[in-house]
């Protein structure tokens, strides 16, 4: 976290789980299996859970355009492959950007 240079951002990250409303999980924690666990921590604070899978195997023949992507759910938690990963390709993370429709992108690593 240190290596963000907005202060702005700094300010909205914290470490307290309770405290957080976004959190960040690693990849291998989104299953309904570890969500439903995962959630059952918080379930004083929350009763349902929207989770976002990157994957570069999210575009199929029965996807055409970031529109098609439906979550898969299981009661009170849907899971959403969003078309993105570190292998990317430019026409991937344009596709990912235009679905997310972020505010502001701050880049990170190196500048080409």
């Amino acid at each position: 976290m240190c290596c963000l240079e907005s202060e702005q951002v700094r300010q909205r990250i914290t470490t307290d789980w309770k405290a957080a409303q976004v959190h960040v999980l690693p990849m291998m924690q989104l299953s309904f299996k570890k969500l439903q666990d995962y959630l059952a921590r918080f379930s004083r604070q929350y009763d349902q859970l929207v989770a976002f899978k990157p994957t570069g195997w999210t575009f199929s023949q029965q996807v055409d355009s970031v529109e098609d992507i439906q979550p898969e759910i299981s009661g009170n938690i849907s899971i959403y492959g969003v078309p993105y990963s570190e292998h990317s390709s430019f026409l991937e993370m344009k596709r990912f950007v235009q679905w997310l429709k972020p505010l502001k992108i701050i880049p990170t690593g190196q500048q080409w």
